[in-house]
């Protein structure tokens, strides 16, 4: 008799076990529903207060700006055009050996390249791995 209530007792624990977890999730779940729509509702709206501004102009550079900007800029090409210098044979030679090295190594990638899809298309001995021969 006691194994019975016993039985009873362990079940109705896990069946109000089982309907709390039960209403935690379904709980859970609508406040990421609520979540997700309040999410929605606030990207709708600054979507639609930055439309707003824009269509009336409220973002305005400053002329100022501008024209720090404009300096800048000019700064940096008179300062880069004025660092150049014409092309010397050192550099001519660093081109030309700069080139043979991609060339080379570029051949070594065919080569590769090639020995690898020979690899993958023979066809395989099965004397070389170690079968039983016969």
């Amino acid at each position: 008799m006691a194994g019975l209530v016993g039985a009873i007792m362990e079940t109705f624990l896990l069946n109000t076990l089982l309907g709390f977890l039960i209403a935690i999730i379904v709980g859970m779940f609508f406040r990421l529903e609520l979540c997700h729509k309040s999410l929605i509702y606030a990207l709708r709206e600054s979507k639609t207060e930055l439309l707003a501004g824009l269509n009336q102009n409220e973002f305005e550079i400053g002329e100022d700006l501008v024209e720090n900007f404009k300096e800048d800029i000019k700064e940096t090409v008179l300062e880069m055009i004025g660092q150049m210098r014409t092309p010397t044979a050192i550099d001519h030679l660093a081109g030309v050996a700069a080139n043979i090295f991609q060339m080379r190594e570029q051949w070594k990638i065919q080569k590769e390249q090639s020995e690898m899809s020979s690899l993958i298309t023979a066809a395989t001995d099965t004397f070389a791995h170690g079968a039983p021969q016969e």
